[in-house]
């Protein structure tokens, strides 16, 4: 087995239901793969995190409308091409069709324009005139506002090249920026929809399934687990769908249940993901058993398939 089969076999170990002869080649493999066993390590933690997450009450109606506007205008800025898009094309066209296309052309071209502009600055440009109060004070009005117009458009456009600098950031770093809210015990609510908006936006597996990972640990706030929901319709990686399913079925998101029922029907999706949803809907269709110590706080759901434990 390599790498990729056997982290794609990862679910169907854990729960259980991989054949014998090859439960044993992925063994085999992860006692010799450091890759492999930190990728199982991880999904392992993943999956104890949800577990451990507790029951929450329904959200709102008007908290989800509220999210879906949010969610929404993520979705716009996402979609929205680049603000220097088309200025960088005309530019390209332009110095395309006035510079030669051979390199030798091109350097004597530039000397070129290097003599004529020696030759202009030695003979025709005038000396600067001294600057008297006279001078400064005939400065109109209208002078001063385009200056200050002028330098608005500098700002504007400094602020439009760090926005876009920011979206260019490296999967890496968007990683270590998601990793870096799981320390975060009470985040704000831009953190929590920042998160929101990179599991439904981002193009990483890797950044979404963290980013999954960091929200099961504020399951309990009603923005997160209708953010969780309303993503898992965008959702195509299976591993990240098996991740959200779970944690809105150990969160007891009432609302998630006619979502699991169709995923669990539809035979488009993965078989690994339909499997996560249709246990997650028998989970939510049965009724909480009440603690033995307080009457008022929902028992753990217990899981029904055994996970098998490596050796």
């Amino acid at each position: 087995m390599n790498c990729q089969r056997v982290q794609d076999n990862f679910i169907d170990y854990q729960d259980g239901t991989l054949p014998p002869d090859e439960s044993a080649q992925l063994r085999a493999h992860l006692t010799n793969c450091p890759t492999c066993q930190r990728e199982w390590s991880a999904l392992q933690e993943i999956t104890r995190k949800l577990d451990a997450l507790p029951a929450s009450p329904e959200p709102s109606t008007e908290l989800r409308e509220n999210f879906y506007a949010m969610l929404e205008s993520h979705q716009r800025e996402a979609d929205a091409p680049s603000p220097f898009a088309l200025a960088r094309s005309r530019i390209d066209r332009f110095f395309a069709a006035l510079l030669p296309s051979q390199p030798a052309l091109q350097f004597a071209f530039a000397l070129a324009l290097l003599a004529g502009g020696l030759f202009v600055g030695q003979h025709f440009m005038a000396k600067p005139a001294l600057v008297t109060p006279t001078v400064v004070a005939a400065v109109d009005d209208g002078s001063k506002a385009e200056l200050e117009a002028l330098k608005a458009q500098v700002n504007n456009m400094g602020l439009l090249v760090t926005q876009t600098l920011l979206q260019q950031q490296t999967t890496s770093n968007r990683l270590q920026n998601v990793l870096a809210t799981m320390d975060l015990k009470a985040p704000d609510r831009q953190v929590l929809t920042d998160l929101v908006g990179a599991l439904a936006f981002d193009p990483s597996i890797n950044v979404r399934l963290s980013a999954v990972e960091a929200l099961a640990q504020h399951a309990g706030d009603e923005l997160v687990r209708a953010g969780v929901l309303n993503a898992l319709s965008r959702e195509r990686a299976p591993l990240v769908q098996v991740a959200m399913i779970e944690l809105l079925a150990n969160a007891r998101e009432p609302n998630a249940l006619p979502v699991f029922d169709q995923m669990s029907r539809d035979e488009a999706i993965d078989i690994n993901v339909r499997d996560a949803a249709r246990r997650a809907l028998a989970s939510l269709r049965t009724p909480t058993p009440a603690s033995p110590d307080n009457n008022n706080v929902p028992a753990v759901t217990q899981k029904t398939s055994a996970k098998p434990v490596l050796t």
